[in-house]
């Protein structure tokens, strides 16, 4: 994320989206008020209502902001002729690294999950956060379908894939809560965690 103060001169709507995203994954949606995202920002909350007319329509975008970045980096390498097992293990180090780079964003996806469980919604969001339901069950279509053609091939295993995809997804998705960047953290450095939790994710559908 840009410097806040440069970034809300040259780039207002990324700035208050990324300020945002801080305030969810720090507080919660309930717990985070316009205010607080102004505050983040040193800005005015006329500032933020300018560009965003609710917390909500904040909160949906930086979910589907979320999203497109899992899907920028996944559709290349899915649409490849890599074989099976390694065209997966690229898809999830692209996952698990995204989810990192855009950790805010992805922990106000997490949260709104939360949300539609505990049904803390209107009936309008919860529309609109079944639509975004339907764009992370693609996300994983995406990984099925892949693990289902390296079944086929025996190249991968899985005696039951929808089964077998959760704790893939699930230790994959782990990052965003545990995950802490560490002053002087080289890019090699990251790139070795990522590579750890790939392995530990992928254990049981590889051969």
């Amino acid at each position: 994320m840009a410097n806040p103060n440069e970034a809300l001169v040259n780039e207002p709507r990324e700035a208050i989206l990324d300020a945002a995203a801080l305030c969810f994954m720090e507080r919660g949606f309930n717990a985070t008020s316009i205010d607080d995202i102004a505050r983040r920002l040193s800005a005015t909350k006329g500032m933020v209502y300018h560009y965003f007319s609710s917390k909500a329509e904040l909160f949906f975008e930086i979910h589907h902001r979320a999203m497109d970045a899992l899907f920028e980096e996944l559709e290349p390498v899915a649409a490849s002729d890599l074989p099976a097992p390694e065209r997966f293990t690229e898809m999830a180090r692209r996952y698990v690294h995204t989810l990192i780079r855009t950790q805010p964003y992805q922990r106000t996806v997490s949260e709104a999950v939360q949300m539609v469980l505990r049904n803390s919604t209107t009936a309008e969001q919860r529309d609109q956060l079944t639509d975004l339901q339907s764009r992370r069950s693609r996300c994983e279509a995406m990984f099925m379908a892949v693990l289902e053609e390296g079944m086929s091939n025996g190249t991968m295993q899985a005696s039951r894939p929808r089964v077998s995809i959760k704790p893939v997804f699930g230790a994959m998705n782990s990052v965003i809560n545990w995950y802490h960047h560490r002053e002087g953290e080289t890019a090699e450095q990251l790139a070795e965690l990522v590579n750890e939790v790939v392995q530990v994710a992928l254990r049981g559908v590889m051969k």
